[in-house]
């Protein structure tokens, strides 16, 4: 078995190196003598703050991703009673102990820009509250800040994102850096015959009181969602009750005597990590090549243009109206894929993960997942026509090359 990162910790000696391998390691860590803990693309992550305390002079750590993966953001990641050094450390959640870098950063996780003119400039603004001036950083070719060096406190910020010419999905990861780093997820899709965005506001920050240290302690909740999919056309008749079908993996049923014509689909699981896990929803012909512009629904697309698949952002569910799909879509695949450039972030780290299909409010298909390793992106399940009739497929399929692959596999272009 593994060692912990506080048995990694124990076994260094008073101003030693404490080296983590690359991976998760769950905290809270307690650092209570000198020592240099140094990660390689190594996380460290509590459900709560704090995540690492350290409560002796002479700590430096170095490497790090340090992260609260259920609490408010206004929690503490990382708590020093001593001057301590920072290197290359990326942080979710407020720092204490630290100087100007304490407090909570007001900046949004995610930004969705929508649709976009793939040949024009697009121009949005966001507001931030930043405890300590920052640098943002992009490597995304065709996306500017201004300014792209930020005071401390209350600042706007200008964005400009421009095309290649042609349709294309945007993905650009997003730091602003000064003593720590924080991190920022931008999507949105470079469409055909859309205009230009003019000044959309994406992001306001509220304002943060900065006079005391911002330490709170929320309740421990357990989250079993961790994305979900709703299919909402029942039909007008309500449908039979009886016991809940249990699918197993490539088994295919007629979708309307369990569903009618909409239902609700919910992956579920217990996350074993920090794992952020989104639904995307291709809508696809009878060649399997995604239907135009609008053939992928998900966070950076929340709707298809026909109405008929929606992305619902407060749950991460996803709607589909069978009867609203254009007469052109044969095939809807629903898809999860780990948010992450980190190959150690996989659906091993989901346990008993399960797809749920509801109808009329009561549950209706089960399919237990299971046997996934290394996976990234998973194909969970299909709906296809068949002799005029919609079919549920059970897939549970993955891919360990991420969701870029699918995309190319499906006709879509993808960038960044």
């Amino acid at each position: 078995m593994a060692e912990t990162i506080n048995e990694i910790i124990a076994r260094t000696p008073t101003g030693g190196i404490a080296a983590l391998p690359a991976g998760e390691y769950e905290g809270p860590v307690y650092v209570d003598r000198a020592m240099h803990i140094k990660g390689c693309n190594s996380t460290v992550w509590a459900k709560h703050g704090s995540v690492i305390e350290i409560s002796a002079p002479g700590v430096t750590i170095e490497g790090l991703r340090v992260e609260i993966t259920e609490g408010a953001l206004s929690e503490t990641a990382i708590s020093a009673q001593y001057p301590a050094e920072i290197r290359n450390v990326e942080v979710l959640g407020a720092v204490d102990g630290f100087g100007d870098e304490d407090g909570e950063a007001e900046i949004p996780r995610t930004l969705a820009l929508g649709e976009l003119s793939f040949n024009e400039e697009n121009t949005f603004t966001m507001t931030v509250d930043i405890p300590a001036a920052a640098v943002i950083k992009c490597e995304y070719p065709g996306i500017r800040f201004v300014p792209e060096q930020l005071p401390a406190g209350r600042s706007e910020v200008s964005i400009s994102v421009t095309g290649s010419g042609s349709p294309a999905l945007v993905y650009a990861e997003i730091l602003l850096c000064s003593r720590v780093s924080r991190r920022i997820y931008l999507s949105g899709r470079f469409s055909a015959d859309t205009p230009a965005v003019v000044g959309k506001q994406l992001y306001a920050a509220r304002p943060v009181d900065r006079s005391r240290t911002q330490k709170q302690t929320a309740p421990v909740t357990a989250v079993r969602s961790t994305s979900t999919d709703v299919i909402t056309n029942v039909g007008s008749m309500p449908l039979p009750d009886g016991p809940v079908l249990q699918l197993k993996r490539g088994q295919r049923v007629p979708a309307a005597p369990y569903i009618g014509g909409k239902c609700s689909v919910y992956l579920t699981g217990q996350k074993l990590g920090n794992l952020d896990i989104d639904p995307y929803v291709f809508l696809l012909d009878e060649n399997e090549r995604a239907v135009g512009d609008g053939g992928l629904v998900f966070f950076g697309n929340e709707q298809s243009s026909d109405g008929a698949v929606r992305y619902n952002k407060d749950d991460g569910s996803v709607s589909i109206d069978f009867s609203m799909l254009s007469h052109r879509v044969k095939r809807v695949s629903v898809v999860y894929s780990v948010y992450s450039g980190s190959a150690q972030k996989n659906f091993s780290l989901i346990r008993s993960p399960m797809l749920s299909l509801f109808a009329q409010d009561k549950e209706r298909v089960q399919f237990s997942i299971d046997g996934l390793k290394d996976e990234v992106t998973l194909v969970a399940a299909e709906f296809y026509i068949y002799k005029g009739e919609w079919r549920i497929s059970a897939v549970g399929g993955g891919y360990r090359d991420g969701l870029v692959k699918l995309c190319n596999r499906y006709g879509i272009e993808v960038c960044g």
